[in-house]
């Protein structure tokens, strides 16, 4: 039995750009926290700005700067969540699941959520230490907002959530795509909510295709002969060109 609780989206940010940090930064970190102007925080796509409160009135500029994402698959992504209930209802209500991330990644190939190798920042301040207690106070700043307002790392990576769900409601768009196989209400879940899975490997054309239930019908039927040579013995062997229809 599997006793794993899910991370939130907070936790998962405030792990990710605090590695090698020590306990003593992040308290100061933390006792900085308070500083932070928070009517002058700006979340956009690409950045999180922000204005922090120095000694003897003065004013730091903080700023987290991440990439955006590609938007040339995006449409692909769209067609899938169309036939992923589960996953667009989440993000109707502002949830950001690990399915999606994991969906992103495959197609864009990049997930949702970016890697700390990828996240810049900088500070107006003069101290020593890099990342400063300013940018790490505004890392948990954002942790703690992406566990009230999950769509904000949306926001960050150049997503606009109002238009993709508009999109995935869209009717008659795929009246040519086949239905779901086996009655299903839905695609089944892919990209599970687990901690460990890989989410390097992009999906290529094919299996784009395979996903989206638009195989072409000379894949389909060698895999029916396939099937039809299955003895008790075992599977006998198919013919190298049996598979290689292009998509």
């Amino acid at each position: 039995m599997n006793d794993r609780k899910s991370v939130s989206l907070g936790e998962r940010w405030r792990r990710e750009v605090t590695r090698g940090i020590d306990d003593h930064r992040l308290a100061a970190a933390l006792e900085a926290l308070p500083s932070i102007r928070k009517p002058m925080v700006r979340i956009r796509p690409g950045s999180i700005r922000a204005e922090m409160e120095g000694s003897m009135g003065s004013i730091h500029e903080v700023g987290i700067t991440v990439r955006t994402l590609s938007q040339k698959d995006w449409p692909t992504v769209v067609r899938i969540l169309r036939r992923s209930k589960s996953i667009a209802e989440a993000l109707e209500h502002g949830r950001v699941p690990r399915s999606f991330d994991r969906l992103v990644a495959r197609i864009v190939g990049e997930p949702l959520f970016p890697d700390a190798r990828r996240i810049t920042w900088g500070c107006s301040c003069d101290l020593p230490e890099q990342p400063c207690r300013h940018v790490l106070a505004l890392h948990e700043l954002f942790a703690r907002r992406l566990d009230e307002k999950a769509y904000e790392l949306l926001v960050l990576r150049g997503v606009d959530l109002h238009a993709l769900l508009a999109k995935v409601k869209q009717s008659g768009i795929d009246k040519d795509q086949p239905p779901l196989a086996f009655a299903a209400h839905e695609e089944p879940v892919l990209y599970p909510e687990g901690e460990d899975a890989d989410l390097d490997n992009t999906l290529a054309a094919p299996q784009v295709a395979w996903l989206l239930g638009t195989v072409p019908v000379r894949m389909v039927t060698a895999a029916l002969a396939a099937l039809g040579r299955v003895t008790a013995e075992g599977v006998a062997p198919v013919p190298d060109n049996a598979g290689s229809a292009s998509p």
